[in-house]
């Protein structure tokens, strides 16, 4: 018979803290940018309650493999497949063909609990947004179910050669998982985030804190320190921690440890702490914790999708409200009868529903993938313009030849990518030049010049200050600047900003002492959302009207003007406005006779390469071709 544990009313109260976090988070708290370690405080609980449980069963010789699997499945499968299904209907009314084809994909491989390596291999720099992958938080699912595939054989194993030796086996994978987390970062950051060799020692904190023989104070001070203290770092990471920070590795520790304090301290007497912990709201949030998680994030995805922009307040509040309800409804309807009701509810019939549940989504996966998104949904004109949310932008920025593609782990200069005569022209920056390069090029050729390209994505010119992000990019700007400075290009195009720096400042004054012209190529048009999107949905709306309007954001014309302003008054630089050399004071279009302009946001396809290209080009060198 399998060891039951009691009921611990503060480790709701914990759940309830970390759910809420990364639901605020996700719904625009912006005063709790760090609400997403809730996460992290799940794994820890699940690391502590679910070893205890293996702990105890395997010390009395009653652990079997097959029933710790049935009451994972128990536990995880129903709700998960309801709150699936029900969010591959409404992406199927909502969703364009290439966002329900990368769904239908993100279902088939979470369904099989390896959704964290398909959202990995998903982090690309031109991949799509996260919030037009509504099952995205499916990652931590998968991580934690590849977890307790592998941990229950670990522990089977360290027990045959005593306590001792399980307690060092865990301690040994704790520490080995958190130095690989750390050195992760600066490798390859989307590793560390999804994968489970970088995150197994948040799971492994609970494991430890779960070994037998760990002390649980009796001591009431000791208790409420522990238990005020944790939740003092839990909060505290939420509210101070910024998404942008290399994570998870060491900084993970500070939430997990406090989560680790909350368990141990409440497990002692009763405090002040554990009773608000206990309190009936923070119980029943906790007790709905799974099924609010799995709930809230299609919210955030699919509503976006539906409704276009949403004022932040109405989102926020709405959206909360409506994850508690839906959360609250899966719990009550899915969650407790499979659970409870076991006579209906028996082994057979719960592996042979999930079975059949798992292969009836995987089957629609697979016609959503085999479709590319099941277009029929559509109008051919909106089909045929959100298609080019398929464009293949590498030829435009010349990627994997002179362009070094997101999260490379270092940067290689080719020397076909160096111009070796004069006159000569090197093109520096990030992704907003490199779509420029094609129209470059040719306007170059036809004057004669010798062009080169120094770009990466998400890696402006000259600053260091990327690098912990994108890990090539200090690399990459420390050998153009020593190449610029070394070979004197007559013309040096600087571009990828979108405010000026003192460090960018010194850089360009001691170019043009060397003799440098210096060209600063400004903004690109900034939008809402991807360029071929906005132009289906229009279409679908009944609306042919191709200008940007109110899907351009303000925020790249303001940029525009402002480093127009800074770099007049620098002697030696010109600089381009690519709205005025394109647009001039009218709106930027979306397409051009029927091409999109842009294939996301604000990259370029070739016709876009062309309208802004060619005047901006002609701009940079400033005389008639020969």
């Amino acid at each position: 018979m399998h060891h039951s544990l009691r009921y611990r009313a503060h480790i709701d109260g914990l759940r309830a803290i970390a759910v809420l976090g990364v639901v605020l988070y996700h719904f625009g708290a912006k005063w709790l940018p760090g609400g997403f370690v809730g996460v992290d405080v799940f794994f820890v609980i699940s690391g502590y309650l679910i070893c205890k449980s293996i702990y105890a069963d395997v010390a009395e010789g009653r652990f079997s493999l097959l029933a710790f699997y049935e009451r994972r499945i128990r536990r995880i499968a129903p709700a998960f497949l309801a709150v699936t299904a029900v969010t591959a209907i409404a992406a199927a009314l909502i969703l364009l063909p290439y966002q329900m084809l990368i769904f239908g994909r993100s279902v088939l491989w979470s369904v099989f609990a390896v959704g964290n390596i398909f959202f990995y291999q998903r982090t690309d720099y031109f991949a799509p947004a996260a919030q037009e992958m509504p099952l995205l938080h499916y990652w931590s699912l998968a991580v934690e179910e590849q977890f307790y595939f592998l941990f229950p054989a670990v522990v089977l194993l360290l027990n045959r050669f005593g306590r001792r030796a399980l307690v060092i086996g865990v301690l040994v994978l704790f520490v080995a998982s958190l130095a690989a987390s750390q050195l992760m970062l600066t490798r390859d950051p989307a590793a560390a985030y999804f994968l489970l060799p970088f995150r197994a020692f948040e799971m492994l904190i609970g494991a430890a804190l779960a070994l037998p023989g760990v002390r649980f104070s009796q001591k009431p001070a000791e208790c409420a320190a522990a238990v005020l203290g944790g939740c003092a770092m839990i909060l505290g990471t939420m509210l101070m921690l910024k998404a942008s920070s290399p994570f998870p590795g060491l900084r993970a520790l500070t939430p997990c440890v406090g989560a680790a304090l909350v368990i141990w301290g409440g497990e002692g007497v009763a405090t002040l702490g554990t009773r608000a912990l206990g309190s009936r709201p923070m119980v029943f949030v906790g007790k709905i914790s799974y099924s609010l998680y799995l709930a809230h994030w299609p919210i955030v995805a699919l509503v976006k999708e539906w409704l276009g922009p949403v004022a932040p307040l109405p989102f926020l509040v709405g959206g909360v409200a409506l994850s508690l309800l839906l959360g609250f409804l899966s719990w009550r309807f899915v969650e407790q009868p499979v659970r409870l009701n076991r006579r209906l509810f028996t082994p057979k019939v719960l592996v042979g529903t999930t079975l059949a549940g798992t292969l009836v989504l995987a089957v629609f996966a697979q016609i959503a993938i085999a479709t590319r998104g099941l277009p029929q949904r559509l109008s051919p004109e909106a089909q045929r313009l959100a298609a080019y949310a398929f464009y293949n932008g590498d030829p435009v920025f010349r990627q994997g030849v002179c362009f070094t593609p997101f999260f490379l782990a270092e940067y290689k200069a080719k020397p076909e990518c160096l111009p070796t005569r004069h006159p000569s022209v090197m093109v520096w920056g990030s992704s907003h030049i490199a779509h420029f390069i094609t129209a470059i090029l040719a306007a170059g050729e036809a004057r004669g010049y010798d062009v080169g390209q120094i770009t990466g994505a998400a890696c402006p010119p000259v600053s260091e200050r990327y690098a912990r992000v994108v890990p090539y990019c200090r690399e990459m700007n420390l050998f153009a600047r020593k190449w610029v400075e070394e070979n004197k290009p007559d013309i040096l195009v600087l571009g990828g900003l979108s405010v000026a720096t003192p460090d960018l400042d010194e850089a360009i004054a001691e170019f043009v002492r060397l003799g440098i012209r210096v060209v600063v190529v400004g903004p690109v048009p900034l939008y809402r959302d991807a360029v071929p999107k906005l132009l289906a949905r229009r279409i679908e709306a009944g609306d042919p009207s191709t200008d940007a309007g109110s899907d351009a954001l303000p925020g790249a014309r303001t940029s525009d003007k402002t480093l127009a302003a800074h770099f007049a008054t620098m002697p030696g630089v010109t600089y381009i406005s690519v709205f005025d050399a394109a647009c001039g004071n009218a709106d930027c279009p979306l397409m051009v006779e029927g091409e999109p302009l842009q294939h996301d946001s604000s990259h370029f396809t070739m016709a876009g390469a062309r309208f802004f290209g060619r005047p901006v080009s002609e701009l940079i060198f400033g005389s008639p071709a020969k």
